[in-house]
């Protein structure tokens, strides 16, 4: 579990990923190489190590910012990894790497950067700036971005909305929930939004020891070694906070299930399931190597769901199960 000090001031990171998008996002993390091709450091590469728990990275692709993630870590070296296949062909094999929660934008939410250049070149940096003078974005640019305009950005979404949602799921908004809602308050009060979309969020998530409490009643225990001990638990979201349609569903008790941290970080991330008559689902991307370490069943079938329960485990099996 990562610590993070929700009243130190949050930075804002800006990520031209190009043609390692595909695989930095969906796979949770940022890479980048130590040096370059001539074997001088760059600034870029170097600002991975200043990135921290609880930063906010703007991720651009294509021409727009097409995800907000956030910073699960401090920049750590890591082999560059095996995926990137051709794309990282001329960077070296050692570099920097942080673990980040990614959200991915709806069409209408995405900023295409090229339509704002009017209002976003006055609050670029004075130095390393994603954005050189003559309105080009800088290739490989990492960079930290002054809060005027990171705000500028997140403004320019249809729904800012999203990207504060990203807080709240997988290790972030759990510490969260761990650390006491008045934390992420305060965090709230900082962020770039609109006074009713702010006291929205901060509603929703003082919902959060409601939903604990609730899903208690309903899961008493975890589905896999039946820990009761609720100092053990976490109260994990069916259907992902951020993708929830309302307040509603996000703290409905029927939307979660009591794990034990690994089952939990199992379930969210989508390696196992369970069928709508109680039967274990386990993705082919978990190596039977860890199923065995882990001591999972496959043959398992846990106690029946109760009905509210359904249509959750419908949603995670359709779009969080990694099925294929």
């Amino acid at each position: 579990m990562v610590g993070i000090s929700y009243y130190r001031e949050v930075r804002y990171w800006w990520v031209n990923q190009g043609g390692t998008y595909r695989h930095e996002v969906p796979g949770g993390y940022l890479w980048s190489p130590q040096r370059n091709n001539n074997g001088s450091r760059s600034p870029f590469y170097e600002f991975m190590r200043e990135i921290t728990p609880g930063d906010l990275v703007l991720s651009y692709c294509d021409s727009e910012i097409r995800a907000i993630g956030v910073a699960l870590n401090s920049g750590y070296e890591a082999p560059k990894p095996i995926e990137f296949g051709a794309v990282g062909s001329a960077w070296a094999d050692l570099g920097w790497k942080v673990d980040v929660e990614f959200t991915e934008l709806e069409s209408s939410s995405r900023v295409r950067v090229s339509d704002h250049l009017t209002e976003l070149m006055p609050l670029l940096p004075e130095r390393y700036s994603p954005i050189n003078r003559t309105g080009t974005v800088q290739s490989n640019s990492r960079c930290a971005l002054p809060p005027l305009m990171a705000s500028a950005i997140l403004g320019k979404m249809h729904s800012t909305i999203e990207w504060t949602l990203a807080l709240a799921i997988d290790d972030f908004g759990r510490d969260v929930e761990r650390r006491g809602e008045d934390k992420l308050e305060a965090f709230l009060m900082r962020a770039p939004l609109g006074e009713t979309e702010r006291l929205a969020q901060i509603a929703a998530r003082r919902g959060q020891g409601r939903f604990r409490d609730g899903v208690a009643l309903v899961e008493p225990e975890c589905r896999f070694p039946s820990v009761r001990n609720s100092k053990l638990l976490i109260a994990s979201h069916i259907q992902p906070w951020a993708q929830c349609n309302t307040n509603e569903q996000r703290v409905d008790c029927y939307n979660g299930l009591l794990l034990t941290p690994t089952y939990d970080r199992l379930f969210d991330r989508g390696f196992v399931s369970f069928s709508e008559d109680s039967r274990l689902l386990i993705s082919p991307h978990l190596p039977g190597v860890d199923v065995d370490k882990l001591r999972i069943d496959p043959e398992m079938r846990t106690r029946p769901f109760r009905e509210g329960q359904l249509s959750y485990l419908a949603y995670h099996r359709d779009h969080v199960f990694r099925a294929s």
